[in-house]
């Protein structure tokens, strides 16, 4: 991954910041600046432009935010990187609390490929994106790319407990404890699901039935063999019974059915009996109806007959209509036909008179054809225009005269101005010198005053000093006169007592003798009173002396200060002063009135430029107005000679009216053409519908004499007189209905009769038997046979519950030896993984190891070329605790022998800590699926390295970027901007940082 451009905004100390990182490519660089200034804030905005969150723990996303943000502004970030040459864009927008809103303004993100196209524009889906992009995780890319300031270090000098916490979290092996403790928690599950296996088994035992045979129950068990022999000796029983019950259940049935079969057998004479008198008096009221029948009949012999001629009936009925309907048609038609043939002749005659005109009228449009030109706007205010010209060129004239009078005036000021620059040039030269003069006579008072002011301060101390020794001598005499009145001792030994008992209190060691001083002895001859007045008196005569030595150092720094000093009059310096500020003052004023002069004059200069430039602009336009003048001109008089008019009105008048003859004419004629073609086609199609009308009437007419002649023989050889008796009957809607009628009377009839007599067959008694008794024995049995059916039942039930206990016993048992087979398996498992076989190591510390070796070979092929072959980083074989196998030592290549890690100078200790370092980032890069990172951001504490190591350390990185990495490091030794070719600056600027990078 190539880092290549990162832009942000309102993020941490930096306002509106942008770094190109593709100088940097392929290049060892700085990143320098003081602390606090943001250069860390840099990793941070990267990490968060790919994952949404800092790089630095502790960070939330709202510290990201600079403090001077205005509340109207969010904090942004753009990352532009590179994978596998594919470019990728990602924009991030950060959380932040408007004030006013009770909700924060939530964060925003949007990757886009190189093209430009949206990959992800969600939250979520960015972070994945980039995650499937880059093949790391944020917490992966932290510790590939970016390594912080004393992590690695630890990992160095890490305890093996501390160092399994970090290799745990670096590698992820967090999942093979996860592995050891979900075994653990599954042997658990396992022994749970064996004992619940064992108590369902033994409650299943509980639930097998006896009842009903001659087994004695039993619940205690050797094995689970002989329970299921237990149960299928139980089912044998059972199977046996229920064969009993079940001949039993046959007798009884047999015996039901024959008292149903003699209950049934009267059960249906009597219901014979009771339906031969139902359908008798049904017959009965049948018959009732016959003379009705026989009227609807008759009816229905007629509508037969006259059926034979319904055709010709509603034929004719329908002719005769439409022959009616016919003659008023035709009558319609040719009283249009006679009105169509007066009106066509009316318009046709009106026609002829108007295209008789048409000549004169077409020579009248091509004239107005030729003048319309004429009619455009600027024909129409040609006058107007030509007077505006004229008002014009005469405006222009006198604005030339002014601008000329103006300038000759301007020209004169100039030349009245006799400032020059050199003037202006040597009167600043006389400001300086007078300002100089002036700025040293200042010095000179200032320094005279602070002269006057140390000469007062040396009176001050002197006067001090001698009333502090007056005080002094004052305490001496009141310390002699003290002295004198302890009787029996010298002086020295006075002074000897003064001073012990001044330095000694009761229950302190004496200096002397080194004894516990209880009470002071009696035989010193002072009181309580009396040494505290002996100390009042030393303490006084102490803190004069002191503070006339401090009196002393000052004389001396006064002194130090005098000795180079002279000695200056400041009332002849003020005089001075003021003289020379006169000066300056007059010549200030001199120069300013000459600067003011030279402003002037240059500001005269650029004006009369300026209305020579003006006056040449109005001459072009007074030659523009001239000749447009003359345009209008030739313009009014080609129009009097095309239109005749001398005016423009009363052309547009003439042509309005012109245009409006000529175009009613056209409309006119138009219309009557129009009309003379649409009566035409009018009169066709009412000539059309007249013959059609009348061929139809006549074709209608035949048609309708034939079918009354076929009706007229009809009614004769039928006897009808009446032809709307025909219709009548031939209409009847309800001789269907009686039609149905008597068919289903007659349909009934012959049912009832034959029913009648299919029942009264083979009857013996046309009298109702008694069947109470047998009804009786009927319920009896039935009940009888229920009860048996209900005992099978409950039996069989019973049978088969004991049969599923057996399969549901049967599985359990095959579960719980089956559960039994994989605790086993598992149990061994578990005790392999948790390292209580073999070598005693578990799964995580083995893979740990592993790492770790990995890791330490790695390290050691740059620690031994850096340290001369002297050191190499390994694994500590000994074994303290069960705990240990992850510490690591140093082999001293010269001494032969392993040395504690904590051995190492503070240099050595960074060169292992170093080399660990990039191990570490190259086994990870390796465990991450071989991806090729082409950056690696280094926070650490260069600082510590004497010049040797430095050298030695830079020199590593720098072979580390020959292999086309990418490496910046954050620091803040001087010796490293030296060193390095190229640096990335974050300057400071109140709460505010900015960027530079300079290649040196």
């Amino acid at each position: 991954m190539k880092l290549i451009n990162l832009k942000v905004n309102y993020f941490g100390p930096f306002e509106s910041e942008e770094i190109n990182f593709q100088s940097l490519n392929n290049k060892l660089f700085l990143i320098s600046g003081r602390t606090g200034s943001g250069k860390t804030m840099i990793f941070d905005a990267i990490v968060y432009a790919l994952y949404g969150s800092a790089s630095t723990t502790g960070r939330d996303e709202e510290s990201l935010r600079s403090q001077f943000a205005p509340d109207n502004q969010q904090a942004e970030v753009k990352l532009v990187f590179e994978v596998r040459g594919q470019q990728y864009t990602v924009e991030r927008t950060l959380k932040y609390h408007k004030p006013g809103n009770k909700s924060a303004t939530p964060p925003k993100a949007v990757l886009y490929s190189g093209d430009g196209d949206i990959i992800a524009s969600k939250l979520n889906e960015v972070r994945d994106a980039v995650v499937d992009i880059v093949k790391l995780n944020r917490d992966q890319f932290r510790k590939i790319l970016i390594l912080p300031q004393g992590e690695f270090k630890e990992l160095l000098v890490s305890s093996s407990t501390d160092k399994q916490d970090i290799l745990r979290t670096l590698f992820q092996t967090g999942r093979f404890l996860n592995f050891e403790l979900n075994l653990k928690e599954k042997l658990k599950e396992q022994s749970k699901e064996a004992e619940k296996l064992d108590l369902r088994i033994n409650e299943q035992i509980k639930h097998i039935h006896t009842e009903d045979i001659d087994i004695t129950e039993q619940h205690d068990f050797p094995n689970y063999k002989m329970i299921l022999e237990y149960n299928d000796g139980i089912n044998f029983s059972y199977q046996k019974k229920l064969e009993e019950l079940a001949e039993e259940g046959k007798r009884l049935k047999t015996e039901l059915d024959e008292k149903q079969k003699i209950l049934v057998e009267k059960t249906q004479h009597n219901e014979k009996i009771d339906k031969i008198n139902a359908l008798t008096d049904e017959h009965t009221q049948l018959n009732q109806q016959a003379a009705s029948i026989d009227s609807w009949r008759d009816e229905i012999s007629q509508f037969d007959k006259v059926s034979a001629i319904k055709y010709e009936l509603l034929r004719h009925k329908e002719l005769d209509e439409s022959i009616m309907e016919l003659t008023d048609s035709l009558g319609k038609e040719k009283t249009r036909q006679e009105e169509l043939n007066d009106n066509l002749k009316i318009k046709t005659d009106e026609l002829s008179e108007l295209e008789k005109k048409l000549p004169d009228i077409n020579q009248r449009h091509k004239k107005y054809f030729k003048m319309e030109g004429f009619l455009s706007s600027n024909y129409e205010t040609l006058n107007q225009d030509i007077t505006d010209s004229k008002q014009k060129l005469k405006e222009k004239e006198d604005e030339i005269s002014l601008l000329e009078i103006n300038i000759k005036n301007m020209r004169a000021e100039f030349e009245s101005l006799t400032a020059t620059h050199a003037v202006a040039l040597a009167l600043q030269q006389e400001v300086g010198d007078i300002n100089g003069k002036y700025n040293r006579l200042t010095e000179d008072i200032k320094s005279a005053k602070q002269y006057q002011q140390l000469i007062n301060e040396r009176l001050e101390i002197n006067h001090s000093i001698d009333k502090n020794n007056d005080a002094v001598n004052a305490q001496k005499d009141k310390l002699s006169l003290f002295n004198s009145n302890l009787a029996g001792y010298d002086e020295d030994t006075i002074q000897t007592i003064n001073h012990l008992i001044n330095h000694l209190e009761p229950g302190t060691a004496c200096p002397v003798c080194e004894q516990t001083v209880l009470t002071f002895p009696e035989s010193a001859g002072l009181s309580d009173e009396d040494r505290m007045e002996l100390t009042a008196i030393n303490d006084e005569i102490s803190r004069l002396e002191t503070a006339n030595q401090k009196y002393v150092m000052r004389i001396d720094v006064i002194d130090e200060v005098l000795k180079d000093k002279e000695y200056q009059d400041q009332d002849m310096l003020h005089i001075e002063l003021k003289s020379v500020e006169e000066e300056k003052n007059e010549i200030e004023a001199a120069l300013k009135e000459t600067n003011e002069d030279i402003q002037k004059k240059d500001q005269l200069n650029k004006d009369i430029s300026s209305k020579n430039e003006a006056m040449h602009g109005l001459t072009l336009n007074l030659q523009e107005l001239k000749n447009n003048d003359a345009q209008l001109s030739d313009k009014r008089v080609e129009f009097n000679e095309a239109t005749g008019f001398e005016n423009f009105p009363d052309f547009k008048q003439f042509m309005v009216q012109e245009k409006e003859s000529i175009d009613e004419f056209q409309s006119n004629l138009n219309q009557l053409k129009e009309t003379v073609n649409e009566l035409t086609k009018q009169k066709e199609v009412t000539d059309a519908a007249v013959k059609s009308l009348t061929a139809e009437f006549d074709k209608t007419d035949a048609g309708m004499k034939k079918f009354k002649k076929s009706i007229d023989a009809f009614m004769s050889e039928h006897q009808f007189t009446d032809l709307s008796v025909l219709h009548s009957i031939i209409n009847d809607e309800t001789i269907t209905d009686k039609k149905d009628k008597v068919k289903t009377f007659d349909e009934s009839n012959r049912t009832l009769k034959n029913q009648l007599d299919e029942l009264s067959k083979n009857l013996e008694t046309k009298e109702k038997v008694n069947t109470e008794k047998d009804d009786k024995n009927v319920k009896k049995a039935e009940e009888t046979l229920d009860k048996a059916r209900e005992y099978y039942a409950a039996v069989n039930e019973r049978k088969n519950r004991n049969l599923q206990s057996r399969d549901y016993l049967s599985g359990l048992i095959d579960t719980f030896n089956a559960s039994y087979d994989e605790f086993s398996q598992l149990n061994e498992l578990v005790d392999a993984v948790q390292g209580k076989k073999g070598q005693k190591v578990s799964l995580e510390r083995y893979v740990l190891t592993y790492y770790l070796e990995r890791i330490l070979e790695l390290a050691n092929v740059r620690l031994t070329a850096m340290t001369n072959h002297r050191y190499k980083l390994q694994r500590s074989q000994k074994k303290v605790n069960r705990y240990s196998g992850l510490d690591i030592e140093v082999f001293d290549y010269y001494n032969n022998q392993a040395r504690n890690i904590n051995s190492l100078s503070g240099g050595e200790t960074f060169q292992a800590s170093l080399v660990l370092a990039l191990a570490l980032n190259e086994t990870l890069q390796q465990e991450s699926g071989g991806i090729t990172l082409d950056t690696m951001l280094i926070d650490e504490g260069f600082g510590t390295l004497d010049h040797e190591t430095l050298e030695v350390a830079i020199s590593t990185l720098i072979d580390l970027q020959t292999t086309g990495k990418t490496i910046g490091i954050i620091s803040h030794v001087e010796e490293l901007k030296e060193r390095m070719e190229h640096i990335l600056y974050v300057n400071p600027d109140n709460e505010r940082s900015t960027t530079k990078i300079v290649t040196l």
